[in-house]
């Protein structure tokens, strides 16, 4: 193996690790963004979290175009995978250290809104009540963090799926 082929065998490796941490730190980002703003107390304004989706969306397609040229799709689909993973790894932790040290009062107004939303719905204050009682698992650092993570894994082998189609060597 010559020294130009051995430094280029890791670049695949390197992209999808580097494409990993890159989608876990814009998440976060866009994460503290949304609390900070306090967006997330605005039913009108909730849904712009969700804008994390077509950051990955963007982010795995740039990283799997630049391994095309070594990958086949099975490939292309397991570095998705794994950027995913990485990815969800960083925001596993983010989200348990932004929900439980940087933004200790994150859940409590999450409650305040949600019961904001059921009202506005004409739930009376007693189904409002067992309303988030039964959803009360949304409100736990530990759950919530596991989410992003199973989130973010899920949409990654999903858009890896889809865009090794277009993006691979032929």
């Amino acid at each position: 193996m010559t020294e130009a082929e051995a430094s280029t065998q890791g670049a695949p490796m390197r992209t999808t690790i580097k494409a990993g941490i890159i989608l876990g730190i814009l998440v976060e980002i866009w994460t503290v963004v949304v609390i900070a703003a306090g967006w997330h107390k605005d039913p009108a304004l909730m849904a712009v979290f969700f804008l994390v989706i077509p950051i990955q969306i963007t982010v795995i397609v740039m990283a799997l175009k630049q391994t095309a040229a070594e990958a086949p799709y099975a490939k292309q689909v397991l570095n998705g995978i794994a950027i995913s993973l990485i990815a969800g790894a960083i925001i596993f932790a983010g989200s348990y250290l932004l929900t439980t040290a940087v933004f200790p009062t994150y859940f409590d107004e999450l409650r305040v809104a949600g019961a904001e939303i059921l009202t506005k719905a004409g739930k009376s204050p007693e189904e409002i009540a067992v309303e988030l009682k039964k959803n009360e698992s949304m409100y736990d650092p530990l759950q919530n963090s596991l989410a992003g993570l199973f989130g973010t894994s899920v949409t990654g082998l999903l858009v890896s799926m889809i865009a090794a189609i277009f993006v691979r060597k032929k």
